[in-house]
Formats: structure tokens, C-alpha cells, sequence
């Protein structure tokens, strides 16, 4: 038994040896890839070429105002003329209230910018575009989300949503909470702050009295 243990050990340490050898040397023929998957994976390797780009490069350069991916706060990144309230929006983590919607330990009241007509727009189409999926145009939480077993949205016309300060709900859009993700990664702090603003203008245009109403919107909502 020991014998034929000894020649097997042997005969493995010879082979490996002389496999070993051959380290190095250079062959005609195709070499035998028993995983080729391994070596030739369907992936861009950088400084490597790559068919799917029609001048047949791997590597390009960023284009122009486009957010890093996987990026987070804290850090920088602006992208001037892109995405833009102002003169340029900015992706920050000063500990600013315009930052984080938090004064000390509290969270904070009040819009720091000027909340105008321009703001409100662009606050409506953002709002559009990352809120509505899931809280639907008039903010109640019926978006299409709902739809496909996502129950958990809150109603922005909740009395506690109403309660809320200002900079907590820009927090919320910054961070997250429950079930919503977070969107400081990809909504700028302009942007943040002009959603807030028009959350707000959806929540006082669901509870304004009639008597209030001008003779023309009156006419409007009883053609309704």
C-alpha cells in the first residue's frame, strides 16, 4: 500500500515538474481554454477595444454634465449650466441648512431661495419626474407604483406631512426614509428645494376654501 502511494506522489510531482517546464514557451497551435468564458467576457476592458462602439474604442471620455455613478454624499459635483435654477446646480455635503435642511440639531423651516414662478415650475417638473411615479401629480400617494403592490407611499396631503418643517422634507428627498430611496445622489439641492416648494403649493391647493376662489376658477371647477 505504501509502495503504490510513494509511485502515485511520484508520478503527480513528476508530471507537475515537467507541465511547469513549459512556462514561458510559445506555441503555433491554439491553445485549449477549458472555461474560455473566463478570459473573453463580454465586459469593456479599459485600453482594450471594444465592437459595440462604432470607432471601436473601449475607453471615452465623460460626457459633459453627466453625474458619476455610485456617486454619495458628502462630495462635490457641479454641473454648471446643467440642471439649473440658477447660474448652476450643485451636488454638496456642506453642513449648511441649504446642504441638509437641519439648523443645530433640528430640522429647519423656511425655502432659503426665492420661491418665485420659475422656481415652482421647475420644482413641478422635477416633481413630475422623480416624485410622481410614487405620490402621483396631485400628491396623494396613488402613483403607478401603488399599482404594482408598492402600498407604503404617504400621502403628501397628510396633516403630518403638512406639519412637517420645510428642511425636513427636503431631508427626506436628500436621504430617504422607509421605502423611498434616496435622491440627493441625483437630484440637485436647487432642485430639491424647488420640489419642496411646489409640495407645498400642491398641499395648499388641495385645501383652499371655494369662497376664496376668483369668479373664473368658481365657473372652472363646477363645469368639473
Amino acid at each position: 500500500m505504501v509502495r503504490i502511494f510513494l509511485f502515485i506522489f511520484v508520478l503527480v510531482v513528476a508530471s507537475v515538474v515537467s507541465l511547469a517546464g513549459f512556462r514561458g514557451q510559445k506555441f503555433t497551435g491554439t491553445p485549449l481554454q477549458i472555461t474560455p468564458d473566463m478570459k473573453h467576457q463580454p465586459k469593456v476592458i479599459t485600453q482594450h477595444g471594444s465592437v459595440f462602439f462604432a470607432d471601436n474604442r473601449g475607453d471615452h471620455p465623460m460626457i459633459p454634465g453627466t453625474i458619476p455613478v455610485g456617486y454619495n454624499l458628502p462630495g462635490r459635483y457641479s454641473q454648471s449650466g446643467v440642471n439649473n435654477v440658477n447660474a448652476a446646480s450643485t451636488f454638496t455635503g456642506e453642513p449648511t441648512y441649504l446642504d441638509t435642511g437641519v439648523i443645530g440639531d433640528f430640522y429647519g423651516d423656511g425655502i432659503p431661495m426665492e420661491v418665485n414662478a420659475k422656481l415652482l415650475q421647475r420644482g413641478r417638473e422635477r416633481y413630475e419626474i422623480f416624485c410622481s411615479v410614487c405620490h402621483d401629480r396631485s400628491g396623494s400617494g396613488n402613483g403607478i407604483t401603488k399599482a404594482y403592490g408598492l402600498a407604503t407611499v404617504v400621502s403628501l396631503l397628510d396633516d403630518r406631512i403638512k406639519g412637517q418643517p420645510d428642511g425636513q422634507i427636503y431631508a427626506t428627498i436628500t436621504n430617504g426614509k422607509n421605502t423611498m430611496g434616496a435622491y440627493g445622489p441625483s437630484i440637485a439641492i436647487e432642485d430639491r428645494w424647488a420640489i419642496v416648494a411646489y409640495v407645498r403649493a400642491l398641499q395648499k391647493s388641495q385645501s383652499v376654501k371655494t369662497d376664496l376662489l376668483s369668479p373664473e376658477l368658481k365657473a372652472q371647477l363646477e363645469k368639473k
